[in-house]
Parts: structure tokens; C-alpha cells; sequence
């Protein structure tokens, strides 16, 4: 379930006005805990003062010589990775939480990424599902080409068997690594379960289709441990335009569905990869 920034934010923090003196400040940090003080003017949002801008700071000067100017604002529905989003472009610690223009939170970086954490696969570093859930949502929303490839692995179950768990858990590290050495910054990359990986890009039918078997070719080609032959099936789905109004979040489920079962019959019948396509007519484009 993608979590919020709600289900993470501070609730309980102190608002300050601009003409505090540092030295009741400083206090507070050392005495109440606080790092993080959203600075108000007649009930304004007009900065922000951390224990970082105090550091260093004359006590006997005031907050609005010490706070800082901008501030980075987001929504309380907004998901945790788009809180990751503003803080990385940003470059900022702090987030403050919004419901309708009102301050209702704080987010930091180190609750952010202690909440990504658990959205971490621990074998292979790579993200969980809900990563790509947020991000194909997001693409469609834009209008973006959204294509999934699904990726599973042949025969894992048996090479699990005759090499052992602990071989096993080293290939599926291999394939995580490939798959981040392999794409781009405009894609986007998570474990989904088991043996099973996901890529998202935003890229059309033909470029996804030579992305796709490029992966799958350095999948098979790389020297595993023990010389253990590992290769990959892959489904493919694309998002479609057309739609006036669609229901964003089931479009995307219905996509990483549809790549899902095309994987599963590439796998069957022995093909590197499989297209889904909702045009069952349309059968130049469904396998390879």
C-alpha cells in the first residue's frame, strides 16, 4: 500500500514569529529537542528556522535574521515518493506539510528515508513494487509514453534447487545489479517479488522492444557464479493515449497485469519476450 506523507509527517512542532530572539531559540533546541521551528506572521507562513541556522548565530539577534526565506511546501496526500522528489531537487531537509494552505506537519529527510526504507528490498537494494506504481501514475498523468517490462527469470525455481538458496540469492543480487548499471535515468527500476523484476520507461513500442532485448542479452551473456547460465523472459505492456478520463491508478495496474501474463507466456513458449496488446487482432506485434 504506498503510504502518504500524512502517515509519516510531525504533527506535534512549534510555530515561532519572526521577531524571536535566537537565544529563546537555541534554548529550545537544547532543552525541548526541536530542530525545526515554521516561522509565522499573522498567521503567514514566512520561513522556516532550523538548528542548522542557528549554529553560529548571535544570540541577541532575532529569527528573521537567521531563518531561511523559501520554503519547500507539500500536500498531505501527496505519496512519500513524491516527498522524496522535492527533497532531492531541492537539496533541503525539511518538508512542510500543507491541507489547504494550512501548516499541518513537518517532514524531515531522516524520517523520509527511514520510511524508504522499509519500501527497500534488503536482498537486492533495488525499490519495491509501489515505486513503480508512483511513478507509471505519474507518467500517464503527464501524457508520457508509460511502457512496463516485465522481466522474470528461467528456471529459477530450478537452479534454486541444484545450487542452493545462497547461489540463488547471489543471482538475483546479479540481475539487480545489472538492471541499475543497464538503465538510464529516465527509467525506473524495482524487485516486484520472487524472481521477478519490473522496468518502467517512458519510451515508445520500437525503442521499448530494443531496450527489452538488450537487457535480456547482458542478462545472458554475464558470467554468474559458478558459471551458472541464467537467462530472462520478458512481457511488455504500453500504455495506450486516447482516454479522455481514465482511473490512473487501475491503468497502472492493468499495465503491470498485462506485462505480468505476457512474461509468463514468453516463458511458456520460449521466446525472449511477449507483448501484450489489447488488440488481440493485432498479431504482428504480439510475439518475436
Amino acid at each position: 500500500m504506498m503510504r502518504h506523507v500524512s502517515d509519516i509527517m510531525i504533527k506535534n512542532f512549534k510555530t515561532i514569529d519572526p521577531l524571536d530572539g535566537v537565544r529563546k531559540m537555541q534554548r529550545f533546541v537544547i532543552d525541548k529537542n526541536i530542530d525545526f521551528f515554521p516561522v509565522v506572521e499573522s498567521d503567514k507562513l514566512v520561513g522556516l528556522l532550523t538548528y542548522k541556522e542557528l549554529i553560529g548565530v548571535h544570540p541577541n539577534r532575532i529569527v528573521a535574521d537567521a531563518m531561511r526565506n523559501k520554503v519547500i511546501l507539500i500536500d498531505h496526500e501527496a505519496s512519500v515518493w513524491m516527498a522524496k522528489e522535492l527533497i532531492d531537487e531541492n537539496s533541503t531537509d525539511v518538508l512542510l506539510v500543507v491541507d489547504n494552505e494550512k501548516l499541518v506537519g513537518i517532514v524531515t529527510k531522516t524520517i523520509l528515508y527511514a520510511e524508504l526504507g522499509r519500501h527497500t528490498d534488503l536482498l537486492t537494494g533495488l525499490y519495491k513494487s509501489d515505486y513503480i506504481y508512483y511513478n507509471a501514475k505519474k507518467l500517464i498523468e503527464n501524457g508520457k509514453n508509460t511502457a512496463i517490462i516485465f522481466i522474470d527469470i528461467n528456471n529459477f525455481g530450478f537452479i534454486d534447487k541444484k545450487y542452493g538458496h545462497v547461489q540463488g540469492d547471489n543471482i538475483l543480487k546479479e540481475v539487480a545489479f545489472i538492471l541499475r548499471k543497464n538503465t538510464p535515468s529516465d527509467a525506473y527500476t524495482c524487485r516486484f517479488g520472487g524472481d521477478e523484476f519490473v522496468v518502467l520507461v517512458p519510451y515508445c513500442l520500437d525503442k521499448t522492444v530494443k531496450f527489452t532485448i538488450n537487457l535480456l542479452n547482458i542478462i545472458s551473456k554475464n558470467k554468474f557464479c559458478d558459471k551458472i547460465k541464467v537467462n530472462a523472459s520478458a512481457g511488455i505492456a504500453i500504455y495506450e493515449k486516447g482516454y479522455d478520463e481514465i482511473d490512473y491508478d487501475a491503468k497502472v495496474y492493468e499495465l503491470i497485469n498485462r506485462a505480468s501474463l505476457a512474461s509468463t507466456k514468453a516463458k511458456k513458449e520460449e521466446r525472449l519476450y511477449y507483448i501484450a496488446n489489447c488488440l488481440e487482432s493485432n498479431e504482428t506485434h504480439k510475439i518475436v
